[in-house]
């Protein structure tokens, strides 16, 4: 997930009174990885980038690992989800305010994993 859109979104509305604004900010993502994984994160995570090149190095902050090849799955991809949950707050002009319901989004893509390595040791 890029880091950028993990940003708190606001919007105002104009009332007799004065206004309203609400705004809701990201507090978690679930990411089912399509393998029966699920992955849950207090960020966005890092975005991948081919010039990791130590698969054994844990992820710096939220990661996941796949252990077979998508070879199989629904267009040789597996299916994984996003799944952003924002936290709500209202506040007015006139000095009321609170929290909604959390509201959830969530994204969806095909990732394909062609190749999986393993790694022998002692013995």
């Amino acid at each position: 997930m890029d880091g950028a859109q993990w940003e708190p979104v606001s919007a105002t509305a104009s009332v007799s009174s004065g206004s309203v604004t609400v705004t809701a900010t990201p507090d978690t993502v679930r990411w089912d990885m399509g393998d029966g994984t699920v992955v849950e994160c207090d960020g966005p995570g890092t975005v991948f980038s081919a010039s990791f090149d130590d698969a054994g190095a844990p992820s710096p902050d939220c990661g996941h690992t796949y252990t077979r090849a998508s070879t199989g799955q629904p267009h040789g991809r597996f299916p994984v989800t996003a799944t952003l949950t924002w936290t709500v707050e209202w506040t007015t002009t006139t000095g009321g305010g609170g929290f909604l319901d959390p509201l959830t989004t969530s994204a969806s893509r095909g990732v394909r994993v062609r190749e999986v390595h393993a790694l022998v040791t002692g013995g």
